[in-house]
């Protein structure tokens, strides 16, 4: 599946690029900063099966333009130019890992700026984390409202844009206390979920829902 029109990207670059971050001069201090964002509770809580056995290989990137995250053959890396070495950076790629199972979704999309906003303030304090939503708001750049967390604890960062982007898909819903629906999106109005399954229609409050996939 190829993601969708990446638009918010430059407005997202511009924004962060005042925040700045702690330099990580060697490859081997960036490494050691994103084994202890993968490994603290926090992100597990959010990204149980992206843990420290699964994060990404660093590459010196000689050469490169920019720092970026891309899926090899051999797993999943992040390339890291000696300029791009700072925590506001790592973090940024660790996002893009985070999410990079969501094909549906937008690269800088609304989930994306969210995710990456509460990650700022998780690890680089509330001050940074109030600059970037300041430049958020300079910039226009448009932010999903917090994850929902459902019955088992989980968090979906997704849920919000799916249902923007996603009128005419497929979905799993899952809402209340275990419940769920799948469906063709139809409606979204009034701030209530009207899927539509083999001309059955079942609509959900947007305030009950916790979780929503694409249906396989």
């Amino acid at each position: 599946m190829t993601p969708p029109r990446d638009s918010q990207r430059s407005r997202v670059y511009r924004a962060e690029t005042p925040l700045g971050g702690r330099r990580l001069p060697e490859l081997a201090d960036c490494a050691d900063f994103a084994d202890d964002v993968v490994g603290s509770l926090w992100w597990a809580a959010r990204f149980p099966n992206h843990d420290l056995e699964r994060v990404p290989r660093l590459r010196p990137g000689n050469g490169a333009r920019q720092a970026f995250y891309r899926e090899d053959t051999d797993g999943p890396t992040i390339t890291l130019p000696r300029r791009y070495r700072t925590t506001g950076v790592v973090i940024h790629e660790l996002v893009h890992w985070a999410l990079g199972d969501a094909l549906d979704l937008p690269n800088h999309g609304r989930t994306f700026t969210r995710l990456l906003l509460d990650a700022t303030g998780e690890f680089m304090g509330p001050a940074k984390r109030e600059r970037l939503a300041a430049a958020y708001v300079e910039h226009q750049v448009h932010v999903a409202p917090p994850p929902r967390v459902g019955p088992d604890g989980g968090f979906d960062y997704g849920w919000d844009e799916r249902l923007r982007l996603g009128r005419g898909r497929p979905f799993v819903v899952c809402w209340g206390e275990g419940r769920r629906n799948s469906g063709v999106l139809v409606s979204r109005a009034h701030r209530t979920v009207t899927l539509r399954d083999k001309q059955a229609e079942s609509k959900i409050p947007e305030r009950v829902i916790w979780r929503v996939v694409p249906a396989r």
